[in-house]
């Protein structure tokens, strides 16, 4: 039988049964997923002592709880329901019941998008809908993501490749959905072409596919250290075109070039050939910012994580060294990200509205923010 517990109540062993995610927005933990003491840890840094899951805690009850349907009990969907009221004041995206349990969904019909496609069911397309600061721009995103689903059915390689990471470790499928989602958007604010944007997501998506043919125990210990040496970023980045070739979409030059360089830095000092500025591959600049950000959120290296409010400000503090300034300015200046009236993360589960800018052209992320309780920060002044 499924329990509630409050995160001060989780224990390693427990496994969740709904999927877990991120302020952001973003996918943090999957459903199913049996919790490890760091998982735990990582978690008590995101969310309140008191923030509810639905768990069981063992293998032999989630067997159970699957083969009674007890997820379809009105008893679950009541526990479930009062989880998701309590998570949709911390997740900064609308979240509905059927969203942590699709079964519960009273549609017949789910339409079929390339995300879904690769079973995450998670706000991706709210996030992109509040991101995106144009109607014309969430239109021809509905519009990739219809290229894309109709590449991945056609194409059942990709989907293939896709399970072989989901079964190597969760994280490298996490980790690869959400950089996806991120580089689209990124794609989307630079004005790139439909079949350019459709090509930066497939390379996004398969960027450290590579990591599958390195024995796990080692890639397990990069996550758990964020010691990775070079040796391992080469290895990983070679497995990774290696891999791609079975899919026939997937080996095109410049999805090739984008997995390439996506290692590499704007100044020079990056893997595998040390490239710098527009000598960078596009598509490796992308994905470089979108994985960046999403370790730091998710914090799947190392032990620290950030919220998504500190994470975007180490982001930025890169352009021009690991980063590339233009690409981040763009994105910035095109998105709801840091605008008045939108909402940010000013430290773990306190959210503030941004009332206005001292100085945005120089200091666009030290915005004037207004708490729930009326008190007005002006955060460039806190730097």
């Amino acid at each position: 039988m499924f329990q509630q517990k409050y995160t001060y109540e989780l224990v390693p062993g427990d496994i969740l049964l709904h999927p877990l995610y991120r302020p952001d927005g973003l996918l943090f933990v999957q459903k199913h997923k049996k919790l490890s003491e760091s998982v735990i840890e990582h978690i008590k840094k995101q969310f309140p002592r008191d923030f509810p899951f639905l768990v069981v805690q063992s293998e032999q009850q989630l067997h159970d709880f699957i083969q009674k349907k007890q997820y379809e009990h009105h008893s679950f969907y009541d526990a479930l329901k009062q989880v998701v009221d309590v998570h949709r004041q911390y997740i900064q995206m609308p979240i509905a019941v059927q969203l942590y349990e699709p079964s519960l969904s009273n549609e017949t019909e789910i339409e079929t998008t390339f995300l879904t496609e690769l079973n995450l069911f998670s706000p991706t397309w709210a996030l992109i809908e509040q991101t995106l600061d144009s109607p014309r721009l969430l239109r021809r995103a509905k519009q990739i993501d219809e290229q894309l689903s109709r590449i991945v059915l056609k194409d059942k390689a990709i989907l293939h490749l896709y399970q072989n990471m989901r079964q190597y470790h969760d994280v490298l499928a996490i980790h690869s959905l959400n950089t996806t989602a991120i580089s689209l958007m990124i794609g989307l604010a630079l004005e790139l072409k439909d079949e350019d944007i459709v090509e930066l997501c497939l390379a996004t998506l398969f960027a450290d596919i590579g990591f599958t043919e390195i024995p796990k125990e080692r890639f397990i210990h990069y996550l758990n250290t964020a010691k990775a040496d070079e040796e391992m970023m080469r290895n990983h980045i070679k497995f990774s075109i290696e891999l791609i070739a079975s899919s026939v979409y997937c080996r095109q030059k410049n999805i090739i070039y984008g997995i390439l360089d996506h290692h590499e830095q704007f100044n020079g000092l990056g893997v595998p050939n040390k490239k710098c500025n527009n000598d960078i591959h596009l598509y490796g600049r992308i994905i470089a910012i979108a994985q960046y950000y999403d370790e730091l959120v998710g914090g799947y290296i190392g032990e620290k994580s950030y919220t998504s409010f500190e994470a975007i400000r180490e982001v930025w503090n890169e352009k021009g060294k690991k980063l590339d300034p233009y690409i981040l300015r763009i994105f910035l200046d095109k998105t709801t990200l840091y605008k008045v009236g939108q909402s940010i993360q000013v430290r773990p589960y306190e959210w503030a509205t941004i009332i206005g800018f001292t100085d945005y052209i120089h200091h666009p992320l030290h915005p004037v923010v207004q708490k729930h309780d009326g008190t007005i920060i002006d955060l460039s002044r806190k730097r």
